[in-house]
C-alpha cells in the first residue's frame, strides 16, 4: 500500500513561543502534517516561494507586512491556496461579526494545540476534496470593516481597475474609471477573479458611499445573479473530469481529522428533502447552512449565486437573533427579507440550549429559502417550518 503524501502548513505569527509550541505539537502528533513558520507576511511570501504549502494559517497583526497585506497578496498570486485567519482581538462583538458575515475560517487567540490541529486537519481535508479556496474580495473587505482598518484596497480584473477607500473600517469611497461612490463599488464587487493589493490610507475625509458594505455586497450579488439568469438558459453542471497530473501536481489523500464535523457526510436523503421546496409556490432556490455559514446542502433552482445569497441571509438571521436576545424577546427563529425582485426566508432550527452555538448531539442548522416576488409567503413559511424540522434529523452531530 503506497505511503500517504505529507501535507504542509505555513504558520505566520510574530510570537516566537507560539510558533515553537505549535511546531512541537504537530511533530508529536501522528497525522501526516509538516509545519513551516514565518514571523510576518514578507517572510511568509519568501517561504511560499521556496516550498510547496497546502494551507496558510496567519495572524492579522504583525510587523513589516501584516495579515491583511499577506491575504491580499495571496489573492493575487495564489488564489487557489486556502487561508485561515488567527485573531487576538476576539471580543464577543468581533466573533459575532465574523460568524454573521460567513467568515468561518478564523481562530480566536490564544489558541491551544488541540483547537488549532483540529481546524487544520478539517481545512486540509476540505482542500484535498477541492472545497476550499483562498479568501475572496468580499471576505477580505468584511474583515477590514470588522478590524476597523484604515487603508486603500486596489482591485484589478482583466484590464479593469478600481480602488476602495477605508477609514477605521468604514468604506468612504470607491472609484473605477469615471465612476465613484456606490456605482463604482457595485461594479468592483461584480468582478470575478480579482487581484487585490492593500495600499496606504488615502487622505480623503469625505464619505461618498451612501450604502453600508453589507448592503452593497448584497446588491452586487443580486445583480450578478440577474445577469446570469438573463444570459441564457441555466445548464446543469456536468461532472468534473478527473484532473490530470499536470493540473494537480500535489494531489493528496484526505488526512483523518481528530474530530468529526457536520460536513463530513451529508446523507443522501437530504437532497430529497430539499426537493420538497421545489413544490412551494414561487420557489427559486434553497440551501442548508451551519450557523457559521458553511454550506451543507443546496437546491440551486434558478439562483446562480445561492452560496453568496445564503451567506448574507445567514448574517441577517444571526444579527436578528442577537437583537431579539438583547431585547429579552427570546431566540429569534426566522427572518423575512422582502426585496423588489425576491423574498428571502431564513429559519434557524436549534435543538440545543445555547441560542447562538451548536452543541454535541443536537442539530443546529440554518435553512434559506429564496422565493419569487409574487410568492405566497404565508404558505411558504409553513412549508419552510415543516421541511426544516425534517432536515434537522440528518444533522445531529
Amino acid at each position: 500500500m503506497p505511503e500517504r503524501a505529507e501535507q504542509t502548513v505555513l504558520l505566520v505569527d510574530d510570537e516566537e513561543f507560539f510558533l515553537r509550541s505549535m511546531v512541537d505539537g504537530f511533530a508529536a502528533h501522528r497525522g501526516g502534517v509538516s509545519v513551516l513558520t514565518a514571523s510576518n507576511g514578507r517572510e511568509a511570501l519568501r517561504v511560499l516561494g521556496e516550498a510547496h504549502v497546502d494551507l496558510v494559517v496567519t495572524d492579522l497583526k504583525m510587523p513589516e507586512m501584516d495579515g491583511f497585506e499577506l491575504v491580499a497578496e495571496l489573492s493575487r498570486t495564489r488564489p487557489e491556496l486556502p487561508v485561515m485567519i488567527m485573531t487576538a482581538f476576539g471580543t464577543s462583538e468581533l466573533e459575532a461579526g465574523l460568524r454573521a458575515r460567513g467568515i468561518t475560517r478564523y481562530l480566536d487567540k490564544p489558541i491551544d494545540f488541540q483547537t488549532l490541529s483540529a481546524k487544520v486537519f478539517e481545512q486540509l481535508n476540505g482542500a484535498a476534496s477541492g472545497h476550499l479556496r483562498g479568501i475572496s474580495l468580499a471576505t477580505l473587505l468584511q474583515m477590514i470593516e470588522l478590524d476597523r482598518k484604515t487603508c486603500t484596497v486596489n482591485v484589478s480584473a482583466d484590464e479593469r481597475w478600481g480602488a476602495l477607500v477605508f477609514r477605521a473600517g468604514e468604506l468612504l469611497d470607491a472609484s473605477t474609471g469615471a465612476r465613484h461612490g456606490d456605482d463604482a463599488a457595485l461594479e468592483i464587487f461584480a468582478w470575478d477573479q480579482c487581484a487585490i493589493d492593500l495600499g496606504p490610507a488615502a487622505a480623503q475625509r469625505t464619505k461618498v458611499v451612501t450604502l453600508s458594505l453589507t448592503a452593497l455586497l448584497m446588491e452586487a450579488f443580486r445583480r450578478r445573479d440577474e445577469r446570469a439568469r438573463t444570459a441564457g438558459p441555466r445548464r446543469e453542471p456536468r461532472p468534473a473530469a478527473a484532473p490530470t497530473p499536470k493540473e494537480e501536481p500535489h494531489r493528496h489523500a484526505p488526512i483523518p481529522a481528530p474530530a468529526t464535523t457536520h460536513e463530513e457526510a451529508v446523507p443522501m436523503n437530504v437532497q430529497d428533502k430539499l426537493k420538497d421546496f421545489s413544490h412551494v409556490d414561487g420557489f427559486s432556490a434553497a440551501a442548508v447552512y451551519t450557523p457559521t455559514g458553511e454550506v451543507l446542502a443546496v437546491l440551486a433552482g434558478d439562483v446562480a449565486n445561492i452560496h453568496d445569497v445564503g451567506v448574507l441571509a445567514n448574517a441577517v438571521l444571526l444579527n436578528a437573533q442577537k437583537a431579539s436576545l438583547e431585547m429579552g424577546a427570546g431566540r429569534g427563529q426566522q427572518v423575512h427579507v422582502e426585496g423588489e425582485r425576491a423574498h428571502l426566508l431564513a429559519r434557524c432550527v436549534n435543538e440545543g440550549t445555547d441560542p447562538l452555538r451548536s452543541q454535541p448531539g443536537k442539530a443546529h442548522i440554518h435553512v434559506v429559502l429564496v422565493l419569487k416576488p409574487d410568492a405566497s409567503i404565508g404558505l411558504a413559511k409553513m412549508r419552510l417550518n415543516s421541511i426544516s424540522e425534517k432536515l434537522a434529523e440528518d444533522f445531529r452531530g
